[in-house]
């Protein structure tokens, strides 16, 4: 008996075996040739399973090769054995033409009788589909019966032998048929329903989801919310159902079967050793009817339909079932598919002893694997031959090579088809059986070990790129592990960079200077010295320092990252030179490591020699040796050194450079610029220049808002700035709105480099300025829990003073006081500048309360206190002392504490909102002196003072107006109405800008 042989393409005749050749014609008779002669396949086939097969043989009409399909040999003129009709076993001889003209005419027969099923099954689905929206249930369920019976006619009853297409096709017939009988009031018992739905999900679910489109997986999931519905799982007893669309198959829709002109395939299948036989009438002949088919005991070729079922693309032989001939049997089934002979070979013999011992479901489950295969189902392949993995064939070495095989075409498939996940798996299967023995076919071992090292790349890789960096660790280091198996140092190598990588990804900086430690070992395995270290080794060793520098910088070892660097200068200095973009680099980062180690020295030094390098190449029109991120660094690391040092200016000018390089060589780096323009900008406000500061601090802030989220601590630092900056110009209003949204955010920014004591005191003093006092005490308050916990006693003794001002400002008179005497108390033993401001403070509250004298004394004991901790409390001590004199009515002793105060503010701190607070209280007391002219000309050195240049922001217009509405004053105690008239219009206009 000729045997076929299974590969990826499905079955393939021997080489030296003529294929099997059945066609039934119109009366009911057929041809069945075949040849008898065997070929041993397996001694050539099986050698370990290393070889590939050759895939040759026919193929059906949907691309899948089919059982009894035409030969090439054709033209053969060799006597073949004929078929018995009617009972009769008399041989007939058929001649090559004569079963080349049947075949032809049954061809094209076939063709159009399915072109004809096709096209009625998807019409009716459609029309079906609309009598269901419309709700006339019993035209849908006939239109829908209709397309199910065209579906079976095509596809067959044998759910196992579907193609993909078919099997979702008639999954969804079946659900909208459920949709029928379940939406259809007249239906009481819904059985039917929950049959279809039943049956529907069972199709699906033997493809796995993996394998399956979406549209799929979402029918099935919405089949299992229908069959949670209650009328469904409270239905009555159900009866037990007919077998699988059987109704289909044997009587079909009378309708469609007047329309088409065809009947359905009626097959007697029995039990091996048994008969089988389909009586056709003219009107309803089968399609693919067969004739009456001698017993399977005798040695024939494997019989199958040539007609309807075949030329569909289903072999049902394919699994050693026959529809119309009796069932071969599962054994002889199997062996088929293998392309398993008679052989007395040792390995033949075993594997068709280890089949024998297989219970049923193994078999099926080895069939079902080779047929999902075919249909590219690969996950459901691997599934099917998953569970084989225990059974008891498993334990001889020629049914593992076998398993080992499938599993490697899985693999091979998959990867082809891009599922990944799949191939590697199904690689590793493979890889894990071949290990098992220890003569597996060398190569096939090798391509299981490729096949998993290249698929964990492609899964590390694809995890690498959706930020998933722990999973692309564990892929890397499978495929190490791989690739150390096989003594491949300097790959092993890269996956183990490529894992130290990913770990500082997520901040797991120890582990990842220990894998670079590991690695730096293999390097050096086999090798004596540096001197005779391959080129390709060697840079990946100086890669490995690298990072093992970096890694000790971020988990701030500065001592052994700086051990690092020295070991890698002169590695990189004999590999690439000294003038090498490597060696600059590392010169740029080791310099800013010795600044963190606050060598300014060395850093300088190191700076110096980069710089004069660079401008060297500058001038001759090279471009820079370094790539711009590390020309930047290096202008950081110079601007960070002038600063340790105080040399402002320097770094002012570093960072204008910086901003200057940025604009030149990255345009499009909007991170680097903004930091920039933050630091200079910051720097800037440092040296008071506020208003060179802002425009920078907010082009800063507008180019960071489209980088980073609400919640990034760098576009938080710089909104700080911002409002910090716009608070000291006075231009309350948006200042205000800034601290809002800052104090909105404050709790959402992680690792901020502002301290949110800070940013709550700030606004405080804001709101406090603004004159929402109410704002300014909760703003305060938090700001004191918060130095509180983080033990910062200085911020928490200024956060205090403020406080206690704010309770005062609102009325909170004792608890004012509270804070006040805790204050003196603290600072009694230092008596620091803030003893003084409380004491001051305290004073005010005394006055406010009408305890003057007592305020009195205060007063006078911070004035005739020689501390120089005193000296920014004195101005404002004689300047209240002069008030309180005025109030008396003492003039000279308040014009006296006056001068005292103005002395204060020039000389000790020249403060021009001071002086012109000063100046205006001494008019005004020369007002009630009746000395005009000398009031008048205060008021006007205070406006002269004013009217320079760079006063024009709104603070300084403010003080104006103020000192316009002390002149209006003076004018209309004088007399001179027009003129206080005229100068309170001034005062007006000046508010209003």
């Amino acid at each position: 008996m000729s045997k076929l042989r299974y590969g990826r393409s499905g079955y393939s005749s021997d080489d030296n075996a003529s294929d099997i050749i059945s066609e039934l014609s119109n009366d009911e008779t057929a041809s069945i040739t075949s040849n008898t002669s065997k070929s041993s396949l397996l001694r050539s086939r099986m050698s370990r399973f290393g070889k590939k097969k050759r895939k040759t043989g026919g193929s059906g009409s949907d691309g899948t090769p089919s059982v009894g399909s035409a030969s090439n040999n054709l033209n053969s003129t060799a006597p073949r054995a004929g078929a018995a009709t009617n009972g009769s076993s008399t041989a007939a001889p058929s001649t090559a033409g004569s079963v080349s003209s049947v075949s032809t005419r049954s061809k094209y027969a076939n063709q159009s009788e399915e072109k004809r099923l096709q096209k009625d099954a998807k019409s009716r689905f459609n029309i079906g589909l609309v009598y269901l929206k419309t709700g006339d249930y019993s035209k849908a369920q006939d239109n829908l019966e209709h397309s199910l019976y065209c579906y079976v006619q095509l596809a067959g009853h044998n759910p196992t032998m579907y193609s993909n297409q078919s099997l979702y096709q008639i999954a969804a017939v079946r659900e909208k048929l459920g949709d029928c009988y379940l939406g259809n009031t007249a239906v009481v018992d819904k059985c039917l329903a929950l049959d279809h739905f039943e049956e529907a999900k069972r199709l699906l679910a033997s493809v796995h989801p993996e394998d399956a489109p979406d549209n799929v997986k979402e029918m099935l999931e919405r089949i299992d919310e229908k069959l949670k519905l209650p009328e469904l799982s409270h239905s009555g007893v159900r009866k037990k159902p007919p077998p699988i669309t059987k109704k289909y198959e044997m009587q079909g829709n009378d309708k469609a079967k007047k329309t088409l002109g065809i009947g359905v395939a009626a097959a007697a299948v029995v039990g091996a050793g048994g008969a089988a036989a389909a009586a056709a009438a003219n009107n309803d002949k089968p399609v693919g009817a067969a004739a009456a088919i001698p017993s399977p005991t005798t040695k024939v070729g494997i019989k199958g339909l040539k007609d309807g079922f075949e030329k569909f693309g289903h072999n049902i032989e394919k699994f050693g079932k026959e529809v119309g001939t009796g069932i071969v049997g599962v054994g002889l089934g199997i062996k088929e598919i293998l392309s398993l002979d008679d052989s007395d070979d040792e390995d033949a013999m075993n594997l068709r002893s280890s089949i024998s011992k297989m219970q049923s479901e193994e078999v099926e489950a080895l069939k079902m694997a080779i047929s999902h295969l075919e249909r590219d189902n690969h996950r459901t392949a691997l599934n099917h031959l998953l569970q084989l993995k225990e059974c008891e064939a498993m334990q001889t070495e020629v049914f593992r090579a076998l398993m080992a095989e499938y599993m490697l075409k899985v693999a091979d498939s998959a990867m082809e088809s891009s599922k990944t996940g799949v191939a590697v798996e199904s690689y590793e299967e493979a890889l894990a059986v071949l290990k098992q023995d220890q003569g597996s076919d060398a190569a096939t071992l090798s391509a299981a070990t490729k096949g998993c090292i290249k698929g964990h790349k492609m899964i590390a890789i694809e995890c690498e790129g959706l930020g998933d960096f722990r999973s692309a660790i564990e892929q890397r280091k499978r495929a190490c592990e791989l690739l150390e198996s096989e003594n491949k140092i300097v790959p092993a190598c890269h996956q183990l960079i490529s894992i130290a990588y990913n770990h500082g990804k997520v901040d797991e900086y120890d582990k990842s200077s220990v894998i670079l430690s590991d690695a730096s070992r293999k390097l050096f395995k086999g090798v004596n010295s540096l001197e005779y270290m391959p080129s390709d080794r060697l840079r990946l060793l100086v890669k490995t320092y690298q990072m093992r520098a970096i890694c000790f910088t971020k988990m701030k070892k500065w001592k052994p990252a700086l051990d690092q660097y020295d070991e890698l200068l002169p590695l990189v200095a004999k590999e690439s030179g000294k003038g090498s973009l490597d060696y600059m680099t590392l010169t740029i980062r080791k310099a800013a490591l010795l600044v963190t180690l606050k060598n300014h020295v060395a850093a300088t030094e190191l700076l110096r020699n980069y710089f004069q390098m660079a401008d060297i190449n500058d001038s001759a029109g090279n471009e820079l040796i370094v790539e711009p991120v590390d020309h930047a660094l290096a202008l950081d690391t110079s601007a960070a050194i002038d600063l340790k040092l105080g040399k402002v200016d320097n770094a002012i000018s570093t960072f204008e450079k910086k901003l200057k390089f940025i604009k030149q060589h990255s345009p499009r780096d909007d991170e680097m610029k903004s930091d920039a323009m933050h630091k200079l900008g910051c720097l800037l406000a440092y040296k008071k220049k506020h208003e060179e500061a802002l425009p920078l601090l907010q082009s800063a802030l507008d180019t960071r808002k489209f980088l980073y989220d609400a919640r990034n601590k760098f576009l938080f630092e710089t909104s700080w700035a911002v409002a910090a900056t716009t608070q000291t110009l006075g231009d309350t209003g948006k200042a205000l709105a800034d601290y809002e949204m800052l104090l909105e955010k404050i709790d959402l920014v992680e690792d901020s480099p502002i301290n949110s004591v800070v940013v709550q005191n700030s606004a405080g003093k804001l709101f406090f300025e603004d004159g929402k006092m109410e704002e300014a005490v909760n703003s305060f308050t938090k700001a004191l829990e918060g130095a509180e916990s983080q033990g910062n006693d200085l911020l928490k003794i200024k956060i205090m003073l403020n406080l206690a001002n704010a309770l005062s400002a609102k009325g909170d008179i004792d608890g004012a006081f509270d804070l006040y005497e805790d204050l003196e108390r603290m600072g009694k033993r230092k008596k620091n500048q803030m003893y003084f401001l409380a004491l001051y403070n305290k004073s005010l509250l005394l006055i406010k309360v009408g305890e003057k004298e007592q305020a009195k004394d205060i007063l006078h004991d911070i004035i005739e206190n020689r501390s120089s901790k005193a000296d920014d409390t004195r101005g404002n001590v004689y300047m209240t002392l002069g008030i309180l004199s005025v109030e008396e009515k003492k003039i000279e002793t308040g014009l006296k504490y006056y001068d005292d105060a103005l002395a204060m503010f020039v000389d000790e701190r020249y403060d021009l909102s001071s002086i012109t607070q000063a100046k205006k209280l001494m008019a005004m007391a020369y007002m009630e002196a009746k000395k005009y002219d000398v009031a008048v000309t205060f008021l006007e050195d205070a406006l002269t003072e004013l009217s320079q240049p760079g006063m024009e922001r709104k603070f300084y217009q403010l003080m104006k107006a103020e000192v316009w509405n002390c002149m209006s004053k003076v004018y209309q105690r004088r007399g001179d109405h027009s003129s206080a008239k005229n100068f309170a219009k001034l005062g007006k206009h000046e508010l209003l800008m």
